[in-house]
C-alpha cells in the first residue's frame, strides 16, 4: 500500500502520514520543515497551502482547453484580483456540466517562497492544494470548519470560501448560513471549542440544523482526504509544474539511482579485478610458452612467433613428407608390433633423424627390431648398448633412405 505525507503549510507546520486515499496511518506531528525532511525523503509530499493566499473562481470561459485557455483565464479573473494579473499564477481545474471552469490564483512571489522554503530542506512536493478545496463535500449540507480564527465554508454546488471567524455569528451571517433552510455540518478544533464554546452552541438557534463534530487532532486529518483526492487542483502547473514534478520524481527515484550507481561501480570494480588477474595469467602463460618453445626448438636463436615457428617445424615432420616425423613414428610402431619384447623408453627428433632408446632382453631383439625397420625402407643403426639388470638399453638412430 502506497503512503503519502500530507503537510499543512502554516506558521505552525503540521503533517501526517496517510494511505493513498488520505486516511491517516500515523498521528499528526508538528514542527519545522527541517524536522519533516527525513520523512519527506521516504514519502511523496502533498502540501496544503493557506486558504487566504488563494483566490478561487469559476468563470465561464470562451474556450474549453489548450493553450488559449491559459491565455484568457487571467483576464477573466482580472476584476476579482487585488493587483496586476502579471503578479499572479493561475492553476486551472476541471470544467463542470454548466461550462464553468475552476481556477485558482496565487501570487507568484508567494508560491515561489513556499517552494523555495521546501527546497531548502530537500522537499519537492508532488502537489500544492488550496486549503478550501480540501474541505469535505456533503451534497445535503453545508460544511463549515472553525480553525484558528478562520471560518472555511463549502456549500453544495458553490465555490468554497474562507472568512474571518471573529465574531463567529457575523461570519455565519456573511457566509449565508443563517435560516431555517440552512443545514450545517460544523467541524471545530479542540482549541476553538475551548475558546468559543458558548458562541458555537448559540449558532444552533440561527440554523435549521447544526451537527457539531470536534477535531481533537486539528483539521489536518479532515483535510487530508481532499488533498489526496484524484483530480484535486494543484497549483503546480505550467512553469511551476516542471520544477515540482522533476524534483518530486528525483526524490522518489534517487535512492534507486544511488543503488544502481553503486551496483555499476561494484560491477566495474569486479571486472577490473578479473582483468588484472587475466592479464597476470596471460603473462605467466606467455613465459611458459616461451620456455617450452626454447626447449622444443633448441636450434632456433630467436623466438618471434611461437605458434608460427612451431607450426613450421611440425610441418616439416608432417604426413605430407614421406620421410618426416609422423611416417617415421608409424614405422616404429609397426616394428614394435612385429617384434615383441623391446620397450620404447624415449625418442627424439633432430636433423630429420629419429633417436630411440629401447630396453630389450638381449641384443638379438634389438637387431630384429632394426631389421623390421629396414623392411619398411628405413635405415636403423644400433649406435650403443648398455647392459642393465636382466636387460639391455640400446640407442638406435632411424633415418630415411640415406645413412643415419
Amino acid at each position: 500500500m502506497s503512503q503519502l505525507l500530507v503537510l499543512r503549510l502554516a506558521e505552525r507546520m503540521s503533517w501526517i502520514i496517510t494511505d493513498s486515499a488520505g486516511a491517516p496511518i500515523g498521528p499528526v506531528s508538528t514542527g519545522s520543515l527541517a524536522d519533516l525532511a527525513p520523512l519527506a525523503a521516504l514519502h511523496p509530499v502533498i502540501a496544503i497551502v493557506p486558504a487566504t493566499s488563494v483566490t478561487l473562481a469559476q468563470p465561464e470561459l470562451p474556450v474549453r482547453g489548450g493553450s488559449r485557455l491559459a491565455q484568457v483565464v487571467p483576464y477573466a479573473l482580472e476584476e476579482t484580483l487585488a493587483g496586476d494579473v502579471e503578479q499572479f499564477h493561475f492553476a486551472i481545474g476541471a470544467t463542470d456540466d454548466s461550462g464553468r471552469t475552476l481556477v485558482a490564483a496565487v501570487r507568484r512571489d508567494e508560491l515561489r517562497a513556499w517552494l523555495d522554503a521546501l527546497a531548502a530542506v530537500g522537499i519537492a512536493p508532488r502537489a500544492l492544494v488550496p486549503q478550501t478545496l480540501c474541505l469535505p463535500d456533503n451534497p445535503g449540507k453545508t460544511v463549515a470548519v472553525v480553525d484558528g480564527g478562520q471560518l472555511l465554508v463549502r456549500s453544495p454546488g458553490a465555490i468554497p470560501v474562507v472568512l474571518d471567524a471573529e465574531p463567529l455569528t457575523e461570519a455565519f451571517s456573511l457566509a449565508g448560513l443563517e435560516g431555517d433552510d440552512r443545514h450545517v455540518q460544523l467541524y471545530v478544533t479542540g482549541h476553538d471549542w475551548d475558546e468559543s464554546r458558548d458562541m458555537i452552541e448559540a449558532l444552533r438557534e440561527v440554523t435549521g440544523s447544526l451537527d457539531l463534530q470536534l477535531l481533537p487532532d486539528g483539521t489536518l486529518p479532515l483535510l487530508a482526504p481532499g488533498a489526496t483526492r484524484p483530480g484535486a487542483l494543484s497549483l503546480l502547473q505550467d512553469e511551476f509544474q516542471s520544477q515540482g514534478s522533476w524534483r518530486s520524481e528525483w526524490r522518489r527515484w534517487r535512492i534507486a539511482a544511488a543503488l544502481a550507481l553503486a551496483a555499476l561501480a561494484l560491477h566495474a570494480g569486479v571486472r577490473a579485478y578479473e582483468l588484472i588477474g587475466l592479464r597476470a595469467e596471460e603473462q605467466r602463460l606467455d613465459a611458459a610458452i616461451d620456455q617450452a618453445a626454447r626447449l622444443a626448438l633448441p636450434d632456433v636463436e630467436r623466438i618471434v612467433d611461437v605458434r608460427a615457428q612451431i607450426g613450421q617445424r611440425l610441418a616439416g615432420g608432417g604426413t605430407h613428407d614421406p620421410e618426416g616425423l609422423l611416417p617415421r613414428l608409424a614405422a616404429v610402431g609397426g616394428a614394435l608390433a612385429s617384434v615383441p619384447g623391446p620397450r620404447l623408453e624415449t625418442l627424439g627428433w633432430r636433423d630429420r633423424v629419429l633417436d630411440l632408446q629401447l630396453i630389450a632382453a638381449d641384443t638379438a631383439l634389438l637387431g630384429r627390431f632394426a631389421e623390421a625397420l629396414g623392411a619398411q625402407g628405413l635405415r636403423a643403426e644400433v649406435r650403443s648398448t648398455t647392459p642393465q639388470a636382466d636387460a639391455i638399453l640400446g640407442q638406435i638412430a632411424v633415418a630415411g633412405g640415406g645413412a643415419p
